[in-house]
């Protein structure tokens, strides 16, 4: 009889081509943290929305990049606002920020919770999620990126047929004298 967890699941990795068995759709919140995250509702408790917001919608290596912009409006709250939750959460060691030129890239404390298998914990490796809010977009109409599939079947141009050419005649020297010697 073979065991699986509800959530757990089978995936093909699309590099590697084995079938590896994930965890979806959770985040791990370690009991030994619930009385960090308990002090915080009662502290800030708009920290506390931006913290499980980020959660939500974090990666599974616990990163995302998002503006202070879109999270203002993801959570109806003003930029002033998420800049002060964000700077609460990093004093609590909630989340750490990097910054990668001018963009943020949010990792949740992974001692707290933790979308991922454990294994991958000790890894700081990011190939985050990043959420853009409609704002943030030059033109909303358009998609972000390019769907055209990479790879698509196109139809050979078919080479140009050739006249035929007649073979040239082949004169004997006699014949070519009497052309070249007509006057």
């Amino acid at each position: 009889m073979i065991y699986m967890k509800n959530h757990e699941k089978e995936r093909v990795n699309y590099h590697t081509g084995e079938v590896e068995e994930v965890n979806d759709n959770f985040v791990q919140v370690y009991i030994d943290k619930l009385d960090l995250i308990i002090e915080m509702t009662s502290e800030n408790p708009t920290a506390v929305k931006v913290f499980t917001w980020l959660l939500k919608h974090m990666d599974k290596k616990n990163a995302l990049v998002v503006s202070q912009q879109a999270l203002s409006e993801s959570l109806d709250i003003g930029r002033t606002t998420v800049y002060t939750s964000i700077e609460y959460l990093k004093y609590k060691k909630a989340i750490a920020v990097f910054k990668s030129g001018n963009t943020n890239i949010y990792a949740v404390n992974a001692q707290i919770a933790w979308k991922s298998d454990a294994k991958g914990k000790r890894y700081a490796m990011f190939d985050a999620k990043v959420y853009i809010a409609g704002s943030e977009q030059e033109d909303n109409d358009k998609p972000l990126f390019n769907t055209e599939l990479i790879g698509r079947v196109i139809k050979k141009k078919q080479k140009e047929k050739k006249e035929k050419i007649e073979p040239v005649k082949r004169f004997e020297a006699e014949e070519l004298d009497k052309i070249f010697n007509q006057k």
